[in-house]
């Protein structure tokens, strides 16, 4: 098998090798001082289709990505609309008036039970629930297709009953989201929009 990757190299005082590829489908290899060329090619290769599928993820994100232009408009539920106002005021008002009333909605749809939600800005998640029953949403969590707001807030709430990411915790995710695993994959795609300048 021909590798049909190309791959930055970095040899150093590494214990072993790895690899790693970024959202711009860059390949990273590090690798022991110790570990000639000829052995890396072979780690590559074994890695192909693990990189085939990588790939793909990183060329549907793109395409997903490509479709959000936020120079004119804001973006509620994956749809754009047009904005000549402060779009900072728009979102934060979607939030407040469709964002919380849809966290009490389903906390009473699925009898999980929270104590408040805030807004929250952060670069890393979309969503928390502490020891207290307090929720944080990411404000940008507006912008993403309903589906997905659906199973961040539902994932949220289950922390409720399950604090930590145990196989009871995600039975109780599918016991209310049946298709959690194609959620949470489909969200991964959007996690460009958590770095992203939107205003």
């Amino acid at each position: 098998m021909e590798n049909k990757f190309k791959a930055k190299i970095i040899k150093g005082r590494f214990k072993t090798i790895r690899l790693k590829i970024t959202n711009n489908g860059e390949i990273t290899v590090s690798a022991p001082n110790s570990l000639n060329d000829e052995k890396i090619k072979e780690f590559i290769l074994s890695k192909q289709r693990w990189l085939d599928k990588q790939m793909l993820k990183i060329n549907e994100m793109n395409k997903i990505k490509e479709q959000y232009k936020f120079d004119n408009c804001v973006y509620l539920f994956g749809k754009p609309y047009l904005c000549k106002e402060d779009k900072s005021k728009v979102y934060s008002d979607y939030f407040l008036k469709i964002i919380k009333p849809l966290v009490n909605e389903l906390s009473i749809k699925y009898n999980l039970k929270y104590k408040s939600v805030d807004i929250a800005n952060s670069k890393r998640i979309w969503g928390s629930l502490d020891s207290n029953k307090k929720m944080r949403l990411n404000w940008k969590i507006v912008i993403l297709p309903k589906d997905l707001v659906i199973y961040i807030i539902t994932h949220e709430l289950c922390h409720s009953k399950e604090f930590n990411h145990s196989k009871k915790f995600w039975q109780l995710v599918e016991k209310y989201l049946p298709n959690y695993k194609d959620l949470r994959n489909h969200l991964k795609m959007y996690s460009f929009l958590l770095s992203s300048k939107v205003l």
